[in-house]
């Protein structure tokens, strides 16, 4: 189940919140929305369940003592399922194919295939990274006492953020915890939900969905691609995947509001930032914020600076997918905030608008590596420097529309701030409610050909 889907809107979720709103459950909502959570997860399929539900009982059991706190035996012992089940199910036919050179189509046992059988469980790398978090902090200290089984069950599961984030400590969820028994839904987390939950959905099913129909017959034959139809590619994968992600992000957002949870936001106007560091800064900020935390500073931060960034990117890239291109990503940016560190003297002294655009340019080549696996990534790069067939040009007008429509969004729309707004004259009010309910109405339009959303796969 997903939030663009008509079972979610019409039964899932209104149900969810009608059993929330019984007073005489109020005693019982913790277990109550985990059940519901478990529900929600457990339709993508039993074994992802089981594959949940065995991470979460085993770090709470693990993580439960006393004498947990500056254990590092204990630490490795918690986080070592949660890894190893992520790289069986995410990692071990990369790891097979380029290590041993067996390919993937080879059956390693008489009738399983670990890079076909072995099904990603949703957002498998999300929950590993909020179980590892979890266990960190309570080697450190951070987190001083073991919380209730059922409060730390919700934590891992709560159906908003379980699939795709944002990626979430203890402490952005605790005050949710505990006030979750006396919650009643106000005003002001129905407006500021609503806002967020539905801008979220426009986003992805109108934008983002209608720049991936333009999108998808270049890429069903990159080498054909003209050089100016590869730009229009570049420029619309990028524009795709950030309303993507971000509308999830909204969603999960807005959601988290009707049950009295504030999660932190996880964008901030990206695509305007004015240098690669910068950009990482705004763009998925809980993962950012993730490995500066418990990857960067542990390896010494600022002490190897190059060295330490370009581990912390590798494994970024990693985390979004077991293949090369994914590693080359995330190298990437690495090497582009590097660069920005060295030059930075004389980058910052460039015009405002044309470091934003050499920024957005840069990270939407990137994209390329994310929209195709390597060979094709090769091929689409021939046909950027103008030596494909040449075969499929431009996109038509419509095209170019949704592009230029999408890139106005994208640089002047500001939906957290508007959302988020409880000060409005009574006319913007009134504005701000017409403009969500239309939003609303033609996202139900295309809710039917909406596709899953991209970080699901991650």
């Amino acid at each position: 189940m997903t939030f663009n889907d008509w079972n979610f809107l019409v039964f899932f979720l209104p149900a969810v919140m009608a059993v929330m709103a019984i007073e005489r459950l109020r005693d019982a909502r913790a277990i109550l929305l985990t059940v519901a959570s478990l529900v929600f997860y457990g339709l993508s399929g039993i074994e992802h369940l089981v594959v949940l539900i065995i991470d979460t009982i085993f770090v709470f059991a693990v993580c439960r003592s006393d004498k947990f706190t500056g254990n590092a035996a204990r630490l490795a012992c918690a986080i070592s399922l949660p890894v190893v089940l992520l790289v069986y199910y995410k990692y071990l036919g990369f790891l097979v194919r380029t290590f041993l050179g067996i390919d993937e189509a080879t059956r390693l046992f008489a009738s399983f295939s670990i890079s076909h059988d072995a099904l990603l469980p949703a957002g498998i790398s999300f929950f590993t990274f909020h179980l590892v978090a979890y266990a960190v902090d309570r080697y450190s200290g951070r987190i001083a006492s073991s919380p209730k089984a059922v409060d730390f069950a919700l934590f891992i599961s709560f159906f908003p953020h379980l699939v795709a984030g944002p990626i979430l400590r203890l402490r952005d969820v605790i005050d949710g915890l505990s006030g979750l028994r006396a919650y009643r839904l106000n005003r002001e987390d129905v407006s500021i939900g609503t806002g967020l939950a539905v801008s979220g959905l426009f986003l992805k099913v109108v934008l983002a969905d209608g720049l991936s129909r333009g999108v998808a017959p270049y890429v069903a034959d990159p080498a054909a691609v003209a050089p100016l139809a590869a730009a229009y590619v570049i420029t619309a994968y990028s524009l795709q995947i950030y309303f993507d992600f971000f509308g999830y992000s909204l969603v999960a957002i807005g959601l988290a509001r009707f049950f009295g949870f504030h999660f932190p936001a996880n964008f901030d106007r990206p695509y305007s930032s004015r240098n690669p560091r910068d950009f990482w800064r705004r763009w998925h900020m809980t993962l950012s914020y993730w490995l500066r935390d418990y990857l960067y500073l542990p390896l010494g931060g600022n002490r190897a600076y190059v060295r330490n960034i370009l581990i912390v990117f590798a494994i970024c890239g990693l985390w979004h997918g077991a293949g090369w291109n994914f590693v080359i990503w995330g190298l990437y940016h690495g090497v582009l905030v590097v660069l920005y560190h060295v030059t930075r003297q004389w980058w910052d002294r460039v015009w405002a608008p044309l470091q934003v655009g050499l920024t957005f340019a840069l990270t939407s080549l990137g994209w390329v590596l994310f929209l195709f696996d390597w060979d094709k990534t090769i091929a689409f790069a021939r046909a950027l420097a103008g030596q494909g067939s040449g075969a499929l040009g431009p996109p038509d007008a419509v095209g170019i529309f949704v592009v230029a429509m999408a890139a106005l969004v994208c640089f002047f729309a500001r939906f957290e701030t508007w959302s988020l707004s409880t000060t409005r004259t009574p006319l913007r009010a009134h504005a701000w409610s017409a403009t969500l309910a239309l939003m609303f109405f033609v996202s139900l339009l295309f809710l039917e050909s909406s596709q899953t959303f991209i970080y699901f796969r991650f």
